[in-house]
């Protein structure tokens, strides 16, 4: 099943290759920009860090973070870069429903047998009901935030002077990563069933039904993603220079592959329960 679903997830792949360079495109730009958002702003302020390394003392690493929290409050560049740093942000989540929606059309239209542009037709039909799946994401995503923060706050403001003692976060952010992952995978399904009028509830039941095999399928694809960065960036370290610099250009190529390849193999098997032959 795992093996089937991510064959035919790679022939759909071939059928929507128009798709995969338009969000190659669109991820260099978003790279572009925030790109030049770090070098602006992010890097002027690393550079006074007072590392132990370069004769920085502990009270000198606190002293920084306690400038750093009150220009939260009261410098007005720092706020200038929050503000167009939050406005980059809220237009990347608001677009990324979009693209979802076309893509999710694109592959119904293929189990049917058309063929054709149907892309940007399915970001005008269904890109607010995904919308509003995104935003169910959202909230469903910061939800345990609200208990896991002030548990994790006491353990943040302790790493300030000993990194050491941030190896304490690992287990809640573990934790809330898992959880994270369930919830992603059961609103995909939901939106597969939505968008094929299936229905939504019939489609959460089949992701349970289907649970280890769609995770199956993440572990692959997930590996093969992180495979093909590490060795981008491996090759990065061997060849400096303009190497690297193509190299890094082109990371967001295979990365969106292995994006576009998990939703179409999540989505051929869920076809193979909604839809059996």
């Amino acid at each position: 099943m795992v093996k089937s679903s991510i064959a035919r997830g790679w022939i759909s792949m071939k059928e929507q290759f128009y798709i995969l360079i338009l969000l190659f495109i669109y991820r260099l730009f978003w790279g572009y920009f925030l790109y030049k958002f770090i070098k602006s702003a992010v890097v002027p302020v690393l550079l006074r860090y007072p590392d132990a390394n370069a004769g920085g003392s502990g009270i000198g690493r606190l002293l920084y973070y306690i400038e750093g929290k009150t220009a939260l409050h009261t410098d007005p560049a720092v706020q200038h870069w929050l503000w167009m740093l939050l406005a980059l942000t809220v237009l990347r989540l608001l677009v990324t429903p979009f693209i979802r929606a076309g893509l999710l059309h694109e592959l119904h239209q293929e189990r049917d047998g058309a063929r054709g542009l149907f892309f940007f037709p399915g970001m005008r039909k269904y890109g607010l009901p995904v919308l509003m799946f995104s935003l169910a994401e959202w909230a469903l995503t910061l939800l345990p935030l609200y208990w896991l923060l002030p548990r994790m706050y006491r353990h943040l403001l302790s790493g300030v002077l000993d990194v050491q003692l941030l190896l304490r976060l690992v287990p809640y952010v573990m934790g809330w990563l898992l959880y994270l992952f369930l919830v992603r995978k059961l609103l995909l399904y939901m939106q597969f069933g939505y968008t094929a009028g299936t229905g939504m509830f019939s489609s959460l039941l089949i992701c349970l039904k289907v649970l280890m095999p769609s995770i199956g399928i993440s572990v692959i694809l997930g590996a093969g993603s992180l495979a093909v960065i590490l060795l981008c960036s491996a090759s990065a370290l061997f060849y400096p220079g303009l190497p690297a610099l193509m190299l890094r250009q082109a990371a967001p190529l295979p990365s969106t592959l292995f994006n576009m390849w998990g939703i179409a193999a999540q989505y051929h098997l869920w076809s193979s329960k909604s839809f059996p032959q």
